[in-house]
């Protein structure tokens, strides 16, 4: 850059400071008054009310008084009006009766899609009118099978998440109970090859770019797995994040995430797996967690795990790194993975494990700190899978 190219850069610099632009004409300067700024465009709105307080899938949506019912419904507007902008899903208070939802697959590029109460603002905590809450539907005696939740890839091939990318989902202030498999689970591999047959047994790989850049704010899950739900289907996890990175889970509470024996550690309160990395999981509170209060899982690397409230949560340890390796992938006739390396769990105010005892703050299967899992696995030199410090053990029950 020449020094005549700086200066008009500086020059405009501060004018534009000054709300104005400059027109350098035959050696005299000229101030125009610079255009306003654009106003950010309003969210699309889409709102929802419970089927007995006026809640309705044969109405738009697009008003509080035609309020639909059901999240299908929700997304079914959506992708019919296409909006471009930020989109806000406004929830009256209520209880919904809601069957899994394992097809969730609707992005804006750039944009959030966001799930809130009807009263909610930003930055002023719990809404008035309290959560609403999601409560599995019944399948015969027991509940039915499945997540709440589970945000897919698009099936169209032009969609611009097609191949993955920033889905942007926010969840803010809704309770979900009574789910089998558990909250949400975040699927950026669905329908899509992820395996590497030039490998003997074959690697599992990335089937695309995830769905990324999602939050989970205030959220409660409550009574998740088969100890809750019935039949005999187990759980996996509050939250499931399968090739799903740069997520926030924030100020959101973990209580009786449980399955029935002899499934009790399948199910955890987080289960990070298969290329989910970058994920921040701070000041939540777990309670009642039957398997392990993180568990991560086959390259999903720099997880934090920092200053949440653990009571009765977690088997052998609180924080688990797993991967299959080669006996495992041919024991169990799977793909191969690799270990996850640089997963933090720092700062956590622990009270006790599941069975009320202390238990290890780490444990890794199969062991040791720098075990990669063979070519092509590996771990940068300088790291290890995990890193703990800062927390805080009370003795006895709780």
């Amino acid at each position: 850059m020449g020094i005549r190219e700086r200066r008009t850069r500086f020059t405009r610099g501060i004018l534009a400071g000054l709300g104005a632009a400059v027109l350098l004409v035959a050696g005299t300067v000229t101030t125009v008054k610079a255009a306003p700024a654009a106003a950010e465009a309003a969210a699309f709105t889409v709102y929802m009310a419970p089927a007995g307080a006026g809640g309705s899938d044969a109405s738009d949506g697009l008003s509080s008084d035609k309020a639909v019912a059901t999240l299908p419904r929700v997304q079914q507007v959506l992708q019919q009006q296409k909006p471009t902008t930020d989109v806000e899903v406004r929830i009256k208070q209520g209880t919904y009766i809601a069957p899994p939802f394992h097809e969730w697959r609707f992005y804006v590029p750039g944009h959030k899609v966001s799930f809130m109460p009807i009263d909610y603002v930003p930055g002023q905590g719990v809404p008035a009118g309290g959560l609403p809450v999601f409560k599995n539907a019944k399948c015969g005696t027991a509940y039915c099978a499945g997540f709440w939740l589970q945000p897919r890839l698009p099936r169209d091939t032009g969609d611009p998440l097609y191949g993955g990318g920033d889905s942007n989902l926010d969840f803010r202030y809704l309770q979900v109970e009574y789910y089998s498999a558990g909250g949400v689970s975040v699927y950026g591999d669905s329908e899509r090859d992820v395996t590497d047959e030039n490998y003997n047994p074959p690697l599992q790989v990335r089937g695309s770019k995830g769905l990324n850049h999602n939050t989970f704010f205030g959220m409660q899950f409550r009574n998740l797995g088969s100890k809750w739900s019935g039949g005999s289907t187990f759980g996996y996890g509050g939250i499931v994040l399968t090739n799903s990175s740069n997520n926030r889970v924030e100020n959101s509470h973990f209580i009786n995430i449980e399955n029935a024996a002899p499934y009790q550690g399948n199910i955890h309160g987080l289960y990070i797996t298969h290329f989910s990395s970058n994920n921040q999981v701070v000041r939540n509170k777990f309670s009642y967690v039957s398997g392990y209060v993180v568990k991560s899982r086959n390259m999903s690397n720099y997880n934090s795990i920092e200053y949440n409230d653990i009571t009765r949560a977690g088997r052998a340890s609180y924080y688990r790194g797993e991967f299959c390796d080669t006996q495992c992938a041919i024991d169990n006739k799977i793909s191969r993975q690799c270990a996850s390396y640089h997963d933090r769990f720092f700062n956590n105010t622990i009270h006790s494990g599941y069975s009320g005892g202390q238990i290890s703050t780490w444990s890794l299967s199969p062991e040791g700190l720098t075990n990669a899992g063979g070519t092509p696995c590996a771990i940068p030199a300088g790291e290890q899978r995990v890193l703990t410090g800062g927390n805080s053990s009370y003795s006895g029950t709780r």
